[in-house]
């Protein structure tokens, strides 16, 4: 899905309106769409019901599966960033909890899930620095070419206290408000100067292509939906079958309110009654949603956590091949999110520089994790193991309970110096 706006030329008023209607014809439909399979109100193409006939609209959350799954398993355990400078790996440490950083990056990782995109707003006040998530049907980019293209700014849309539409548009320099009244963007006063020194208002990408982990299945969703939702309609038709009485043809509404209640029928001679209701086939039903099944979650790279393979002592092996689809979209998602993570923590080192506490949060190396399952004892005793010939830090960072690595090694060496 398309997720930059393209402007060659400078960001004048006339190429900013250019760009917010792109923004809101070509992508916001696009995320919305998006969003509404997330939270299971997509519509459910059945067509005009039947009057009188069953219409059931089942709508089978596979996409926020999806996103929860892809999302856990790349930052359900927080990066962590490593520093030349203990003072920088102290700063950040602080930053981190003060502003929730880990809790932020996940919930802009599922934005990405679902969208494609995510961003994240950094702004200094009185009471200090702040970030916070922002919403991808109100954000998007502007770059001067294809994807790979400079960046030229970032921009926000909002609603004003009076109810008119506003936004902001973010560059490094400095920021412009502006107003929208649905066909032009106008500049509302002077450009404000930007204290960050950095883009405040950072794009995160999902990967290089901008789609969402569930976008190119969305059409077997549908398919599924379908599926279910008409067979549930079945069901309900067979509950209201139909009795045939055969030689019967002076039955009144008597006899049958009389068979009723006694739950006896008294047929002539050659007479028979039988019930008529659709003849259902389970097996082919079942194969058939199965197969659906097996699509959604193969071609999302997504693995079927019912799959007993993961519940049983599978080996290493085993076990990896069964995560081979997910890895390559974790691998495709950590080379898109890093350079988002790095103009963030620009930003926060920008921040801190203007409050009086200068630290070079950008020069900060990440260190992602794979969320799964793990024997920490033994995979403490192999690394233990291998202490000979592995330096004390990397052991440290690839020991799961250990969270912060430069600490701990501070910690190391004030007891070593007692």
């Amino acid at each position: 899905m398309k997720q930059d706006i393209i402007c060659p030329g400078p960001l004048t008023e006339e190429a900013l309106t250019q760009a917010v209607e792109a923004f809101l014809m070509e992508v916001r439909p696009g995320r919305e769409r998006l969003y509404d399979y997330y939270r299971s109100q997509q519509p459910v193409p059945k067509g005009e019901a039947v009057r009188g006939r069953p219409n059931n609209l089942l709508r089978i959350p596979f996409p926020r599966y999806i996103t929860e799954v892809h999302t856990g398993y790349f930052l359900g355990l927080p990066p962590t960033l490593d520093f030349p400078r203990a003072a920088d790996g102290a700063a950040y440490a602080a930053l981190s909890a003060s502003l929730g950083l880990n809790h932020l990056l996940f919930d802009v990782g599922r934005d990405m899930s679902v969208c494609g995109a995510g961003f994240v707003l950094v702004w200094l006040e009185q009471t200090g620095l702040h970030a916070c998530r922002c919403d991808p049907l109100t954000c998007f980019s502007i770059r001067s070419g294809a994807a790979g293209a400079p960046l030229l700014g970032t921009v926000r849309l909002f609603q004003g206290p009076d109810g008119e539409t506003g936004g902001i548009l973010y560059q490094s320099g400095a920021l412009r408000p502006f107003t929208w009244d649905g066909r032009r963007a106008v500049w509302a006063g002077p450009p404000e100067e930007n204290l960050l020194r950095a883009l405040p208002l950072i794009p995160f990408a999902n990967n290089c292509q901008g789609t969402g982990d569930f976008e190119l299945v969305t059409d077997l969703v549908d398919a599924y939906n379908l599926l279910l939702s008409g067979a549930m309609d079945d069901m309900q038709s067979v509950a209201n079958a139909f009795l045939a009485l055969y030689g019967m043809l002076g039955t009144t509404q008597g006899d049958i309110d009389e068979a009723n209640r006694t739950r006896v029928l008294s047929l002539a001679e050659g007479g028979r009654a039988e019930f008529v209701v659709k003849d259902l086939n389970h097996e082919a039903l079942g194969q058939l949603e199965n197969n659906l099944r097996r699509s959604i979650l193969q071609l999302s790279m997504t693995p079927d956590l019912s799959d007993d393979s993961f519940a049983g002592n599978t080996s290493g092996v085993a076990l990896q091949y069964k995560l081979w689809g997910i890895e390559q979209v974790r691998a495709a998602k950590e080379r898109s999110f890093t350079p988002g993570l790095k103009a963030l923590l620009a930003a926060l080192s920008g921040g801190l520089s203007t409050l009086g506490t200068p630290a070079d949060l950008a020069s900060g190396r990440p260190t992602f994790y794979k969320n799964l399952p793990q024997d920490q004892a033994a995979q403490a005793e192999a690394l233990l193991s291998l202490s000979p010939i592995l330096s004390r830090r990397t052991i440290l960072e690839h020991l799961p309970w250990v969270t912060d690595p430069e600490e701990e090694l501070r910690r190391i060496e004030k007891e070593e110096q007692r």
